[in-house]
């Protein structure tokens, strides 16, 4: 069963497929979820799968905390498999990280970027909801590293998603759970590594963003990802998870640290068969460092909307122009708008 699961999935060009008991399988294809054509799935059924799939330090996870997650490889496909307990059962989600690398001229990344991946120092934040494409932005932007440099990265993940082969640099991959048990602690251990380019996979919690922000200081180009909803959001964030009496300091090193952020969605195509990444683009220019240090990351917005020349992008005019591009339909994008009447006004004027 887990075997034809995962080749109707891969077949189907789907991100992910959802396994509850009382209904077919159910596959996510281009943002929409498709049920498949077969009978409902028993809690027996889903059991199954999931010892199939789970390994024991997981089967721990899931009897203590009620849910786990890992990686797994089938042929050359990788998935991230969440397990966990729901109305009594189980239920399972498992995502597909095709290892297939988009170059950075498909996710239409600026100039001004892919020059910051090749900075010996600074952080770089990828930030969105959950299944906005940020796993595959990133494993683009490492790869363009090693395909361009020669240098260490070392990636810290949970789980680990997609399998970067060493080209011309060394890539080094650590699991939580596996090699090494946070987030915190593996930026802090991979400090001693001799690394060029750290990898956080989450930036969730304060030591772990305090720790990048110290390796970002000290000589190390430092990619990760967060949580928020705009650029902007992203300062806002990191700043709000220090104490009152921390901020100020904080603000100064981020002022000085951040290269870029960027925070995107993704929006079904206009032909119904997948998804097209929008992405904001923010460049720490000295203006964008001299309203982090005031404290006025409400008026970042405004530095994007002029910030052109600089490699930045509004959310808003990334919209517009995957819809001049036909990628998405204007009214579909509408929906994702963050000033839905005035792009919609805008769009109808075309």
């Amino acid at each position: 069963m887990v075997e034809k699961l995962f080749k109707v999935a891969i077949s189907h060009n789907a991100n992910d497929i959802h396994l509850s008991e009382g209904i077919p399988p159910t596959l996510r294809i281009g943002g929409r979820m498709v049920r498949m054509q077969a009978d409902p799935l028993t809690a027996d059924d889903i059991e199954r799968v999931m010892r199939a799939l789970t390994p024991p330090r997981c089967m721990v996870e899931l009897s203590k905390n009620g849910y786990t997650d890992f990686g797994y490889d089938f042929g050359d496909n990788r998935f991230r498999i969440a397990v966990f307990r729901q109305r009594g059962g189980i239920g399972i989600v498992m995502r597909n990280f095709r290892n297939v690398m988009f170059s950075l001229d498909e996710l239409q990344i600026p100039q001004e970027v892919r020059a910051a991946m090749v900075h010996d120092r600074g952080l770089f934040i990828i930030t969105g909801p959950t299944g906005s494409g940020k796993t595959t932005t990133m494993a683009t932007l490492i790869d363009h590293i090693n395909s361009n440099c020669n240098k260490h990265i070392i990636t810290i993940e949970d789980p680990i998603e997609i399998i970067h082969q060493h080209k011309l640099c060394n890539v080094s991959q650590r699991e939580i759970g596996v090699d090494v048990f946070t987030f915190a602690d593996g930026v802090r251990c991979s400090m001693r590594h001799d690394p060029d380019v750290i990898v956080v996979g989450e930036m969730r919690d304060v030591e772990t963003i305090r720790i990048a922000l110290k390796a970002a200081e000290t000589g190390h180009l430092v990619l990760g990802t967060l949580h928020a909803r705009t650029a902007s959001a992203v300062v806002t964030r990191i700043i709000a998870e220090f104490a009152s009496d921390e901020q100020d300091f904080i603000r100064m090193q981020l002022s000085s640290s951040l290269l870029g952020v960027i925070n995107q969605v993704l929006i079904p195509t206009t032909d119904g068969k997948g998804v097209a990444s929008v992405m904001e683009i923010l460049m720490n220019s000295p203006s964008v460092a001299s309203l982090i240090r005031q404290g006025k990351e409400n008026q970042i917005i405004d530095e994007i909307r002029k910030g052109k020349s600089l490699g930045m992008v509004s959310f808003e005019e990334s919209l517009r122009q995957r819809c001049v591009n036909k990628d998405v339909d204007w009214r579909e994008a509408t929906r994702y708008s963050r000033e839905p009447e005035t792009f919609k006004t805008r769009m109808e004027k075309k």
